[in-house]
């Protein structure tokens, strides 16, 4: 434990549970902000309805009965005297009958039941007045109590006066924003509604202040003032191009266009290409790598798996470019020689993965560089790849289109070139949700597939089995898969498998050697696998939007019609809509505008992987107003260098991006 929080002078267990959380200051303890807030209010017997949550205070007036039902569970029954009532009190798996003395007076936190049963959630035995008002509610790691996170933040609250705002004094003027330390007791202790508004509003521009801050730092680190142009025949440009199989949409002729118009140009391109999966954007990057290839500068494809590596590098191949692989895979003599031959520059084209941030790879002229799947990739990899050429341009691809309200925001001075529609001939895939946790509903059509020839995935959420959320493990669901279907070959994909497990499985299942791969999202990221046409994906509720429909773009990807199943036991209405949301919608801008909406950013973009700050408060669809001052204010920041404790946190932010695997 850092001797930091040694002042709070918590039990061993709760700096444990601290330690599990990653809190190793007095600020990361301070910053463990609450899950919601709870309403509290004492209200009389007489309004109580079937399933309110309710509290009172009573005095327990019968013995407390015990009854055992199993292995560690219990059931505790007694009687309370409240509001004039006797009320039944049930608790679960507490089983410390001393506690609950004849006359006692007790405090009650639980569901009404009707009938004058309570089932009690919470009891102490604390005067009920001092625990009323705006209640914050805390998420908690295993074995972890809302007790426990409330008596650390009780114990951390008194040093909130010692901890730094990165937002500078005159912004904090500027906009009538709360000090810091205010916000920090109102956030976890919040006095009334408007004090604890006024909190979050601070929170919302420091989390929007901070990663325009970090991003155009790092824009200006990542684009140069000027480059010289590269040169290349547009004739034989448009001839590569009409050498497809198919024609362009007229958003790939946009995108190639702007590409082409970048490449030329004297200005540093800094791109992203962004579009559903199956959209053409490795169309437009290939036409981008193949002009980079006629002007006679080196250019690097950077895919994030091995395989996905080698997937580009066959189609190049196919394509007539003279490209070479490199990756983790490849022998020390391959290696040798590739590397040599990219150091004195008579390799010109090579596609690999994170294989290619090594020291010991090195450019004569390295003068553009595509990213595939960037989110995938960190911040430092990145930069570090383009430091090993002179005025890069670089080129970014994603599968997670952003709508272009938030895209302005989260990209700033990144251009934008939007892929909507989709090659003709490709059917979108028809998603149904199933109600439930079992694959039954639809096995004997999957069967019938696999009869016809076509191969399936089975994602699950979870490598491991969860009491507490009730998830099947892929573990699980795939030795049940093994038992009950003798007859069709199944496989096991998960992240904890080294990485050539990985590869071979995905190669086995390419080449169809298997029927079904069950695997965790590892496969969202994957090759093109023509013959797989169906996917089932358990507890889908618990993944967001763009996830599923990133999922759901894994088949389909040849001539034959695409079915995702969405399983879910969930009860939860707004978790149901969202699911029917994928029935619906086939346009990936559409569905991630609603889940920013609904989650945020953090799951869509991937900030966590990216080593970017993400948002807990701020909203890109309501405080657009915000985020726009906070674009200028950045800016101002940046320019003045006088800003230390935000400018010191940018330079962290950006040295702690790392590589996601």
């Amino acid at each position: 434990m850092i001797m930091e929080l040694k002042k709070l002078k918590l039990t061993k267990r709760r700096s444990d549970f601290l330690q599990k959380m990653n809190a190793k200051t007095l600020e990361d303890v301070l910053r463990i902000y609450p899950l919601r807030y709870d309403s509290r209010q004492a209200v009389p017997f007489s309004l109580w309805k079937v399933k309110d949550n309710v509290c009172f205070e009573g005095l327990i007036c019968s013995k407390a009965v015990v009854v055992r039902f199993g292995k560690n569970r219990s059931m505790t029954k007694f009687k309370v005297i409240s509001w004039n009532e006797e009320l039944t009190i049930t608790l679960f798996n507490r089983p410390w009958t001393t506690q609950f003395i004849y006359g006692k007076k007790i405090t009650c936190f639980g569901t009404y039941q009707g009938q004058n049963n309570v089932t009690v959630a919470q009891y102490n035995f604390k005067p009920i007045e001092k625990q009323l008002g705006i209640i914050p509610v805390y998420s908690l790691t295993e074995g972890m109590k809302q007790s426990d996170i409330q008596a650390i933040i009780d114990a951390a609250l008194p040093y909130a006066d010692t901890i730094e705002s990165v937002v500078p004094e005159r912004l904090v003027k500027k906009y009538r924003l709360l000090d810091l330390s205010t916000v920090l007791h109102q956030i976890h202790k919040p006095q009334s509604q408007k004090a604890l508004q006024a909190a979050i509003r601070t929170l919302k521009y420091e989390e929007f202040l901070r990663f325009q801050c970090v991003m155009q730092a790092l824009h200006k680190e990542e684009v140069q003032i000027s480059k010289k142009p590269k040169h290349f025949s547009i004739k034989k440009v448009e001839e590569f191009v009409q050498s497809f199989p198919y024609v362009c949409t007229p958003d790939q002729r946009k995108a190639i266009d702007d590409v082409l118009e970048d490449l030329s140009s004297n200005k540093i391109m800094f791109r992203i290409i962004q579009g559903d999966v199956g959209c053409g954007k490795t169309m437009v990057a290939s036409t981008a790598f193949y002009a980079a290839y006629l002007s006679g500068c080196q250019s690097c494809f950077l895919a994030p798996t091995e395989i996905l590596a080698r997937q580009h590098y066959e189609n190049l191949k196919k394509q007539g470019l003279p490209v070479h692989l490199y990756v983790s895979g490849l022998s020390t003599r391959e290696k040798k020689t590739i590397l040599e031959s990219l150091a004195d520059g008579s390799i010109l084209l090579v596609v690999g993965t994170h294989a290619l941030f090594q020291e010991a790879v090195s450019f004569k002229n390295l003068g553009f560089v595509i990213v595939d799947e960037q989110q995938r990739f960190g911040v430092r990899q990145r930069r570090s790849l383009l430091e090993k050429g002179k005025a890069v341009d670089l080129l970014m691809m994603s599968a997670t289109p952003i709508p272009r309200t938030a895209a302005h925001f989260l990209f700033g001075d990144l251009d934008v070139s939007n892929i909507k529609t989709m090659p003709s001939g490709r059917k979108p895939v028809k998603t149904q949700y199933v109600p439930g946790s079992s694959m039954k509903p639809i096995l004997k059509e999957l069967l019938q597939g696999i009869k016809d020839g076509s191969q399936g995935y089975v994602v699950c959420p979870s490598i491991e089995e969860n009491e507490e959320t009730s998830l099947r493990s892929v573990q699980s669901i795939y030795e049940g898969m093994k038992k009950t279907l003798k007859d069709v070959s199944i496989a096991l994909l998960h992240g904890k498998m080294s990485a050539a497990q990985k590869e071979e499985t995905m190669q086995q299942f390419a080449e169809h050697k298997i029927d079904i791969l069950v695997s965790t999202t590892v496969i969202e990221v994957g090759i093109d696998v023509p013959n797989a046409t169906w996917m089932v994906i358990y507890d889908a509720h618990r993944f967001g939007l763009s996830t599923l429909h990133q999922l759901r773009g894994r088949v389909a990807r040849g001539p034959r019609q695409g079915h995702c199943y969405l399983l879910s036991p969930t009860k939860e209405e707004t978790a149901i809509e969202r699911l029917k949301m994928l029935e619906k919608y086939t346009d990936g801008f559409s569905i991630t505008e609603y889940d920013l909406k609904t989650r945020g950013p953090g799951d869509v973009l991937g900030f966590r992987q990216s080593g970017v700050p993400g948002f807990l408060f701020a909203n890109l669809n309501t405080d657009q107003a915000m985020m726009e001052c906070c674009v200028q204010d950045a800016k101002e920041i940046l320019e003045l260098q006088s800003d230390t404790t935000m400018l010191e946190y940018v330079e962290q932010a950006l040295e702690n991006a790392s590589y996601f695997d």
